[in-house]
């Protein structure tokens, strides 16, 4: 009798992978925290421009605008390019980088743990908010339920 390989579902692969490189994200970036006094809005904010800081801006701005014109450059070429260098699809990245770089204030003054839980779980509610609105996405009354239990933890979590 042949026995079937098993093979690992794709979807569960990827899920694994980005939750195992997310983890490994957050740990260096709550270790970077703790080693930085004092990170809040206002600091994250502060720009100076001197005549030693704006020839490091313009090369920093250049090197960004070079990056996505070569990557776009690519995308007829390479899936990934095409994947990444999507306008929608880039510029949700960068909406992402950013709202991970803010996460550096709440991480700075409380545990990774709390974070991390507080920021998945208002994800979780504001993000069926809008695919509801936006995509008009239905939910079954039990994915309502789950949502409903994530303001109860986003309440729970957030007392201190």
């Amino acid at each position: 009798m042949e026995e079937k390989k098993r093979m690992v579902d794709p979807f569960w692969l990827s899920v694994g992978l980005v939750v195992l490189v997310g983890t490994i994200g957050g740990v260096l970036y709550k270790y970077g925290t703790n080693r930085i006094p004092g990170i809040t809005l206002d600091k994250l904010t502060q720009i100076e421009l001197s005549t030693q800081t704006i020839p490091y801006l313009a090369l920093l701005l250049t090197s960004v605008a070079l990056f996505f014109f070569a990557g776009y450059g690519l995308r007829d070429r390479i899936f990934a390019a095409n994947y990444l260098f999507y306008p929608v699809i880039f510029l949700g990245l960068i909406m992402f980088l950013l709202g991970r770089f803010l996460t550096g204030i709440p991480l700075s003054q409380r545990g990774l743990g709390q974070v991390t839980a507080l920021l998945t779980d208002l994800g979780i509610v504001t993000t069926a908010f809008a695919s509801w609105i936006i995509f008009k996405e239905n939910f079954s009354p039990r994915t309502v339920a789950g949502v409903a239990l994530g303001l109860v933890a986003i309440y729970l979590i957030g007392e201190q």
